[in-house]
């Protein structure tokens, strides 16, 4: 085949155009194709191309072949063969006159390459051969020669004293049965996966969806596997090209990511603390946060997860939802840590200290609480306490039970006062022998800490009385995330956690805005007034309590003292029995109410009102989310993996790595989904277990077998004589048993 110059730079001209107009058939950018193999990508310097003609660019196929020349490849008097089976719809089966065996393309012949055709640049004659390669049933891959080698089979050379490119070399012919095109995204280079998929896993893995899930859930938004990029696989190993990329960075990517945030964003505060090259403790707080805690801090409650001990402050919103004042990550359970954490928190917030704090019983948390949070009430959660009880009281599960029930409902009265609770608790321990146990006098010694009679003056005291909450957002944040993850994904599941939070109420904030209440209980003015001031959360439970004094509640005696009008109130339950009575003063001059139950200063008063700081808070993130969207964070024609995964992972790669994530700690809890059980614990169960021969001392026992019996060492053994009859009866369901088997047997 051969053309004059200017022909071939037409036809190449023409082919280049009719393969990128062809109707029906999709255009790929030539960069995506060339985003192959590394040493393979880059071509010889255009100097070596003019003065050498023997070196040159060429396509090869990605299936490594035998080494068949060329002369054997293109047959002389070879007809083509009817094989009993047609081993691809894209091609035609010859055999040489060898023997050789081997595949042609079935294309249309304006879409085949050919010798001494013309391109004004490299990138066009790779995008002509790669269309003519999809529609062929291969796929390809870019490299340099230095010889010239029947190997490739589309050549292509620089044009001395030019900048064009001409193709010297050109093999139809392929040693290899070729794809169809319904198969060709099963190919190596048809399972690259573009910017879109990788985006959309790491967007899954930011919602804890794994890489599997993540490419089924794919398949079905783009309408089926032959429309995605990259197989499970792929989808599994760009997971694992993220942790390769973040590696022992870890900590300073997020180092910088929240100075980067400290530096752009309004009123956000960020601390770390570290000790030789590592990050031991860590407390971020935005302005939202800072926000929400003016408002709704009040009661504020922190715990601790132990797979990375992370610490996150919680509070009670507007809505009775959950929101998040603040966030830390300490390496260690120690009185400085948590000393260190608290006291960011304080200056965060600008010296405000809540009213309440709530905590488990961890020893250094309460020390560290009692040296920063000095004006504050610590309160100790009742959820930990009274679930301790079944472990802590040995007795059968009936007496057990009925003395849990008993507990219940005296500690978790809100209108009991402190004297009457202290002779109630007196008479309970009486009555089921317990005035002597150690845990019991333990916890009553501690009352004022988690009894909520004795918080009864403090305003929104009953807003939280367990650490429930904290239980809550651990576990929303534990939905989101996964022990696996790097410190940068994490903090990636967090930001997409707290999002999810602030929706939630912001979307509350609008129902309440925009719709009306119009099922109203009684036709007292009270109700409908406060529907206008609370949100409608919290309009539910007053309504509520308006409907029961309406039709449970009654004036037994009216009064006046000193101009102010004093009513005996009595409750009543469904059954019209009298259940509490509760004085209610009324002031003229005033007009103030009051009441001995003090459910109002209990509960609090949280109005949804306008928050005007938290409104603008809320606008000024969403102009810069409009700000960032605005904007295109990804070239499209930089294809490089370590580009990509910053974008997706929203890090950048540091050039100076100063720290280093904490080594791993075996902390309090850590590894356990359950608490530490003690040794009076250990000992009922034991005592609940069956007893076992030993074959050295032939006693039936619980604590030792042959192996560890006492007599070895000459120590008496222990004496489980008290519950022989427990185990007489396992032995007679043995000997029954057994004798069932050998009746059976017999017959």
């Amino acid at each position: 085949m051969t053309h004059s110059t200017d022909q071939n730079i037409i036809s190449a001209n023409l082919l280049i155009h009719e393969t990128a107009q062809r109707p029906g058939e999709q255009h790929h950018d030539t960069n995506d194709h060339l985003d192959v193999r590394a040493n393979l990508l880059v071509p010889r310097s255009n100097d070596q191309a003019v003065d050498r003609h023997e070196e040159g660019t060429h396509m090869s196929e990605t299936i490594d072949q035998p080494n068949v020349a060329a002369k054997l490849l293109i047959p002389q008097s070879a007809e083509p063969e009817a094989d009993n089976h047609q081993e691809s719809i894209a091609s035609n089966v010859y055999h040489s006159p060898n023997g050789t065996k081997y595949w042609t393309p079935n294309v249309p012949p304006d879409l085949k390459p050919y010798e001494g055709a013309r391109f004004r640049t490299i990138d066009e004659a790779v995008g002509m051969y790669e269309h003519y390669a999809e529609r062929a049933g291969f796929s390809t891959r870019l490299g340099t020669s230095k010889r010239d080698k029947a190997k490739g089979v589309f050549k292509l050379r620089r044009v001395k004293r030019s900048t064009d490119y001409v193709v010297y070399k050109f093999v139809e012919q392929h040693n290899h049965c070729l794809t169809a095109p319904e198969n060709l995204d099963l190919s190596r280079k048809k399972r690259k996966l573009d910017f879109a998929a990788k985006q959309f896993i790491t967007d899954c893995r930011n919602a804890n969806i794994g890489p599997t899930k993540a490419h089924n859930i794919y398949v079905v938004l783009k309408g089926g596997h032959q429309n995605v990029r990259g197989t499970t696989n792929e989808f599994k190993n760009f997971g694992r090209d993220i942790r390769e990329f973040i590696g022992d960075r870890d900590a300073q990517m997020v180092v910088d990511k929240f100075n980067e945030r400290v530096e752009n964003k309004q009123n956000y505060t960020f601390n770390t603390h570290i000790v030789e090259k590592e990050l031991q403790l860590m407390f971020w707080c935005d302005g939202v946060s800072k926000t929400n805690y003016q408002a709704f801090g009040d009661v504020v409650a922190f715990d601790a997860t132990y797979d990375m001990i992370f610490v996150p402050f919680t509070g009670v919103d507007h809505h009775k939802k959950c929101t998040i004042f603040g966030a830390g990550s300490i390496h260690n359970e120690t009185i400085e840590s948590y000393s260190w954490l608290l006291q960011k928190f304080l200056e965060a917030h600008g010296g405000k200290q809540p009213l309440i704090i709530l905590t488990d019983q961890d020893c250094a948390m309460k020390q560290a609480v009692n040296n920063v949070f000095d004006k504050s009430v610590h309160r100790l959660c009742m959820w930990h306490i009274t679930n301790k009880i079944p472990a802590k009281i040995k007795g059968s599960d009936e007496t057990n039970a009925e003395l849990k029930k008993q507990i219940h409902k005296l500690v978790w009265n809100v209108y009991v006062e402190p004297h009457r609770f202290e002779k109630r608790w007196n008479l309970l321990m009486t009555e089921y022998g317990l005035e002597d146990h150690a845990w019991m006098n333990e916890m009553y010694a501690i009352r004022e800490q988690w009894i909520p009679c004795y918080f009864r003056d403090i305003p929104m005291c009953c807003l939280m009385k367990t650490t429930s909450r904290c239980e809550s957002a651990n576990h929303m944040f534990k939905a989101n995330s996964s022990p696996h993850n790097t410190l940068v994904q994490f903090m990636l599941c967090y930001d997409t956690s707290v999002d999810k939070i602030r929706n939630k109420q912001r979307k509350l904030s609008y129902e309440t805005d925009t719709t009306n209440h119009e099922r109203y209980k009684t036709s007292f003015p009270i109700e409908r007034h406060a529907n206008e001031v609370y949100t409608r959360m919290l309009f539910w439970e007053v309504q509520k309590e308006i409907d029961k004094s309406n039709s449970l509640c009654y004036v037994a005696e009216r009064g006046m003292v000193d101009g102010v009008n004093t009513y005996l109130v009595a409750h009543q339950d469904h059954t019209k029995e009298i259940v509490n009575e509760f004085k209610v003063t009324f002031n003229k001059s005033d007009l103030t109410v009051s009441c001995v139950c003090m459910g109002f200063t209990r509960v609090g008063d949280m109005v949804h009102g306008n928050i005007e700081k938290l409104q603008e808070s809320s606008d000024q993130i969403q102009a810069i989310k409009d700000k960032l969207f605005s904007e295109i964070p990804y070239d499209h024609s930089i294809n490089k993996k370590d580009v990509v995964i910053e974008d997706v992972i929203f890090h950048k790669q540091p050039a100076e790595v100063s720290c280093t994530a904490p080594r791993k700690i075996c902390n309090k809890g850590c590894g356990k989904h359950k608490r530490t059980v003690g040794p009076g614990e250990k000992a009922i169960k034991i005592s609940k277990k069956r007893r076992r021969k030993c074959n050295f001392c032939e006693k039936h026992v619980r604590g030792h077998d042959k192996r560890n019996c006492p007599l070895k060492k000459g120590e008496p053994v222990k004496d489980d004589s008290s519950t022989d009859g427990e185990d007489d009866i396992y032995e007679d369901e043995e000997t029954e048993e057994s004798g069932s088997e050998d009746s059976g047997s017999e017959e």
